[in-house]
């Protein structure tokens, strides 16, 4: 009877067990955040390291974007940021390494500064303008400055880049700046590229790519449209896909990919200096390492070399700045745009200031109720393509006649507050008392085993 008991028990205790396990697994896991709003887009960069979900197209037209250093997994949930406006790097810099393989601390802008073992997935970025001025080494891209051990997958890229630079090593991607280990996969990038050395007295390591300036990323089933112009006083690494393939470090024997890949489009450049290489090609501009498979590409790309070194080459020289405008308005299908025409020229012309899908809702629902103090959150269902939509709805404005209604009407809203985070605090208390209760349960039942044990071999003992 005791050894029914034992055994009982202990199964008992083991059943408790995996329970506990499986359930410490499903906290730990978690869904994704979603982000509706650009406040919450704000707020990666408090959890660089977190997994997050877009749930809407988000305009950053008022925002002036600080890359983050990323080690999460960002989903696009095949949404837009429109207008990324980048002025600056992240903090944080990175080893990076010129064809002699001489090293160099840089720092990095993009949507993320740093990507380091992290992914970015369905996601487009229409209106992108990063515009960095910089003297210590730099690379920049729409995406990342850098990426490493990350994957880019199924994103799309439209927008201008541009570096002024004063040092000795620097680069342009029009996806990514530099990196390695990772892959860009089924990604488009229709991109202007800029990138000016304004020191004409030293030579410097300069790179740039349609789909990234140097390193190693794998390239799969890619479609990149560059309009790339360089002006360098040292040494040119142009590719209208990579700028510079080069493992690294020193030894790496990595063993890659760029296949089924289209590149379109020109670079136009100048190569100030004596000791004159002007790499410049319609895939890579130079290679260092030949450890890679090149299967599939196709390319309609026109290099053009400039020996007049007087003017930095820009897209458009006119001076006068004086443009029409023609405003095309969003659909539900597509975003709207300004294009901006010079009346100088009567060519140049260039699309900007994104704006969302025009979406037709009749009815809205709240998600989130807006208080005295915080937006809240309402959910549209359009009418004509059933897109789900979200909106913002502002923060409720207290109606004051006199000091006793202020009080009546704060007070509630006190009430309500503490009620939620009443919820909240129980919600949180009920999650960890489950915890505890496991625990507990595991404790108690190993030692009623032990207990009943010790009982049964005291008997035997007896016994003999």
């Amino acid at each position: 009877m005791k050894r029914k008991i034992l055994n009982i028990l202990l199964y008992f205790s083991i059943l408790l067990f995996l329970v506990f396990v499986n359930k410490s697994t499903v906290f730990a896991q978690g869904e994704p955040e979603k982000i509706y709003t650009v406040k919450d887009l704000l707020k990666i960069a408090d959890n660089p390291s977190g997994d997050y979900i877009l749930m809407n197209d988000l305009d950053l037209k008022d925002v002036e974007w600080t890359p983050v250093d990323f080690t999460g997994n960002f989903d696009g949930n095949n949404h837009a940021i429109l207008n990324l406006k980048i002025r600056s790097t992240s903090e944080s810099t990175r080893t990076t390494y010129d064809g002699n393989y001489k090293t160099y601390d840089t720092y990095f802008a993009g949507l993320f500064g740093v990507l380091e073992d992290a992914s970015v997935k369905n996601l487009t970025l229409m209106g992108v303008d990063v515009n960095v001025q910089k003297e210590e080494p730099c690379f920049i891209g729409s995406i990342a400055g850098f990426a490493e051990r990350s994957n880019i997958e199924n994103c799309k890229i439209d927008g201008t880049l541009r570096l002024d630079v004063k040092c000795k090593m620097f680069g342009v991607g029009g996806i990514v700046g530099y990196g390695g280990d990772g892959a860009i996969t089924e990604t488009s990038a229709i991109v202007t590229l800029i990138c000016i050395d304004h020191d004409r007295e030293n030579r410097d390591e300069q790179f740039m790519g349609g789909a990234y300036s140097a390193g190693y990323l794998d390239v799969d089933k890619c479609s990149i449209k560059i309009d790339g112009y360089d002006s360098d006083h040292g040494y040119v690494h142009d590719g209208g896909l990579v700028g510079m393939y080069i493992l690294y470090p020193l030894g790496n024997n990595y063993a890659g990919y760029i296949n089924n890949t289209r590149v379109e489009g020109m670079i136009t450049f100048f190569e100030d200096n004596t000791d004159r290489r002007a790499y410049c090609k319609d895939f890579i501009g130079e290679v260092m390492n030949w450890t890679y498979e090149y299967v599939g590409n196709s390319s309609d790309f026109t290099r053009n070399e400039i020996k007049d070194y007087s003017k930095d080459l820009l897209p458009h020289y006119c001076e006068g700045n004086d443009y029409s405008k023609e405003v095309i308005e969003g659909s539900c299908d597509d975003f709207g745009f300004t294009v901006y025409t010079c009346n100088e020229c009567s060519e140049y012309k260039v699309k900007a200031d994104y704006t969302l899908k025009n979406h037709e809702i009749s009815n809205w629902e709240t998600v989130v109720e807006p208080t005295f103090e915080e937006e809240g959150l309402a959910k549209g269902i359009c009418d004509r393509c059933q897109s789900e939509v979200y909106d913002i709805l502002p923060v409720k404005e207290e109606e004051i006649e006199e000091e006793s209604e202020v009080i009546e009407e704060v007070l509630p809203l006190e009430e309500e507050n503490a009620l939620e985070q009443g919820e909240a605090k129980t919600e949180e208390k009920d999650e960890k008392a489950l915890g505890t209760l496991l625990v507990t349960g595991l404790v108690i039942s190993l030692g009623l085993v032990v207990a009943i044990a010790t009982v049964l071999i005291r008997g035997r003992r007896k016994k003999r």
